[in-house]
């Protein structure tokens, strides 16, 4: 499904683009290039959602520098947390109430949610505003598209790492990748939800699933950066 990134998401989109080296932590256990080699040899190329990819690091051995690679997980963790971030906001947008003269006044939301938030019965809500889901998808569409693309490029298993590295992270980044796929299955629902009646619950219920595969994402990371912070520290 292609999306169009409306004015409001341009600056979005451009401080996604900082972040394409988000997962080359995890890429590095599979994609290759000969040591050295030149960024010129593999041209940077361009993502369905007009980003220019480009290769952060000339060569593997660069990449596999301590600090490059201990650097890259921490900028995982950053985006891991705009990622729940958005999926609180579509939550919260699909479960909005009428307000009465006797409602409390909303102190605060919530930074995390679950399915046991969503009051099962959809006419309880407002009708979710398509304006607002739209912004929220289009500030998501640039973090996930790019986790895509490095999917893809893990995919040609070319990166040159340490033999038990690779038998270690590789089962890792299989759980990472079909948890990215899942999250924009996920968008996906809730754009064709958007203008449709009662789409309330549909909506919750993705948002809920986007930031509970960002918890698994998280939890993934955990366990690289534990395998590559022991291979640094006994090399």
């Amino acid at each position: 499904m292609t999306r169009k990134f409306d004015s409001r998401t341009s600056a979005t989109i451009f401080s996604a683009t900082v972040s394409c080296f988000m997962t080359v932590c995890l890429v590095s256990a599979a994609r290759a290039a000969e040591p050295g080699a030149d960024e010129s040899k593999q041209p940077p190329r361009t993502n369905s959602a007009g980003l220019t990819i480009h290769r952060r690091t000339a060569d593997d051995a660069k990449q596999m520098e301590p600090n490059e690679m201990l650097s890259d997980l921490r900028d995982v963790r950053l985006s891991l947390g705009q990622v729940k971030q958005q999926a609180v906001n579509l939550f919260l947008e699909s479960t909005r109430i009428e307000i009465t003269p006797a409602s409390g006044v909303l102190v605060s939301s919530p930074t995390t949610i679950n399915e046991s938030m969503l009051n099962k019965k959809h006419h309880v809500y407002l009708a979710p505003r398509k304006e607002w889901l739209v912004y929220y998808i289009n500030t998501l569409e640039p973090i996930i598209q790019l986790l895509i693309d490095d999917i893809y490029d893990v995919d040609t298993n070319e990166r040159l790492v340490p033999k038990k590295i690779e038998q270690q992270i590789n089962p890792l980044w299989k759980t990472w990748s079909q948890e990215v796929n899942s999250i924009r299955k996920s968008m996906d629902k809730v754009q064709e939800a958007i203008g449709e009646n009662d789409s309330n619950l549909t909506i919750g219920r993705e948002a809920v699933s986007i930031y509970q595969k960002a918890d698994i994402l998280e939890k993934t990371r955990y366990k690289v950066y534990g395998l590559f912070r022991a291979h640094y520290i006994h090399k």
